[in-house]
């Protein structure tokens, strides 16, 4: 490469092209006071800049030119916080106050909290999208009127805590987890307490989402008429078995969970709406005891990813349980083999591996059972639940 020291501006040759690349440009910038003393050259001072020359286009050599953008980084800066927003929200139950239009001094008067920083928090909770603001007034969203009201039967605000502390938990034993490694729980050590601790929480949770539940396409099934007997797998509360019952005069269904959890909770569900005469309970560990027979439907979600090393078994029992004809509905949170997508229960299910609840099934898991247990036929498919997207298996006898 040529190389030639051009010390004044004037120097620089008149190039163009591939004649000007190698060319260095070195400017040597005298300060003012040697330019009054131009004869003592120890006081010279040198500021020296080197420009590459490219062709007709003078580029600093050096300089990174990133082929990404950085946006998704600070995306996720400022998604981190909002769920503990909304926790602050949900805790100071802001949102009881706005199920009519209001300004933010007369929620802090109720509140019996500062204005200036009521009213910033409202605006976050704006900008997250729960609450709105119309020329200055606050109002719940549909969705935050439905769920965050406290008193409303779709209260969803303590399940919404609930999951906020459990996850940032989780996070948080990341670092020492890298370290001491995963203890793995025993999902058969579990006492019965463990499974009836959610109460009243968990019977609302039932109540508030079986409509992002596949319930409403089982009640659109040309079959669902005919049904006379069914099995709610898991069942919990027993919200989804009442609203299928009560879709269909001539179906009556059975709840199927732990004996404390039907004692303290199913049974007080059942009762609250008068459906005692057209639904029972079972009282049992179904991945060991006699789960019933002569069922038309059986339904379970959330359930069998709990005893992923017994699937095939319970659903072998599940078949020999059903009358002919009879059809399976299993509706749960699965993962790809990457264990990537999709991507809210492949989020969940990492964190859960990191408590030593390694609670999952890939996505074939279920179906690939039925079909070995001796269903004639599974359909199956992806829908869109309350916090993300779920795997559907249909399987006939």
């Amino acid at each position: 490469m040529r190389r030639r020291e051009l010390r004044a501006q004037n120097d620089l040759p008149s190039v163009r092209g591939k004649e000007a690349e190698g060319y260095v440009l070195i400017l040597f910038c005298r300060s003012k006071g040697e330019k009054r003393r131009k004869k003592e050259k120890k006081g010279e001072q040198r500021y020296k800049r080197v420009i590459k020359m490219n062709g007709e286009k003078g580029i600093v050599g050096g300089l990174p030119k990133p082929k990404a953008s950085p946006k998704m980084l600070y995306d996720l800066v400022f998604e981190a916080d909002k769920p503990q927003v909304l926790r602050h929200g949900i805790e100071f139950k802001v949102f009881d106050y706005l199920s009519e239009p209001i300004l933010a001094e007369e929620v802090a008067r109720r509140l019996d909290t500062k204005p200036d920083v009521t009213s910033r928090l409202l605006d976050l909770l704006v900008i997250i999208g729960v609450i709105e603001k119309r020329h200055g007034y606050y109002l719940n969203t549909s969705m935050a009127e439905e769920f965050l009201v406290h008193g409303k039967p779709t209260y969803e605000g303590d399940e919404v805590l609930e999951s906020i502390e459990m996850y940032t938990m989780m996070v948080a034993q990341i670092p020492q987890l890298l370290k001491t490694g995963i203890t793995k729980m025993d999902m058969s050590q579990l006492p019965e307490e463990f499974w009836a601790s959610s109460g009243d929480v968990g019977a609302g949770h039932q109540r508030a989402v079986w409509p992002n539940k596949f319930l409403p396409m089982i009640i659109e099934m040309p079959e669902f008429p005919s049904f006379k007997r069914m099995l709610d797998l898991g069942g919990g509360a027993g919200f989804y078995t009442m609203v299928l019952v009560s879709h269909s005069p001539t179906l009556r269904g059975t709840v199927l969970d732990l004996p404390l959890v039907v004692e303290k909770i199913t049974k007080k569900t059942i009762s609250e709406y008068g459906l005692q005469d057209r639904i029972d309970v079972l009282g049992v560990d179904f991945t060991k005891d006699d789960i019933g027979k002569d069922y038309d439907l059986v339904w379970t979600t959330e359930c069998l990813n709990i005893v992923t090393d017994k699937v095939e078994e319970v659903v072998k029992k599940v078949y020999e349980s059903m009358n002919p004809d009879g059809i399976f509905v299993s509706q749960h949170a699965v993962i790809n083999k990457e264990r990537t997508w999709p991507p809210n229960a492949a989020w969940m299910i990492q964190l859960m591996a990191l408590t030593g609840q390694d609670w999952f099934v890939y996505e074939t898991d279920i179906s690939d059972a039925m079909l070995k247990a001796g269903f004639k036929s599974v359909e199956s498919r992806y829908v869109e639940d309350y916090w993300g997207i779920d795997r559907v298996d249909i399987a006939r006898k």
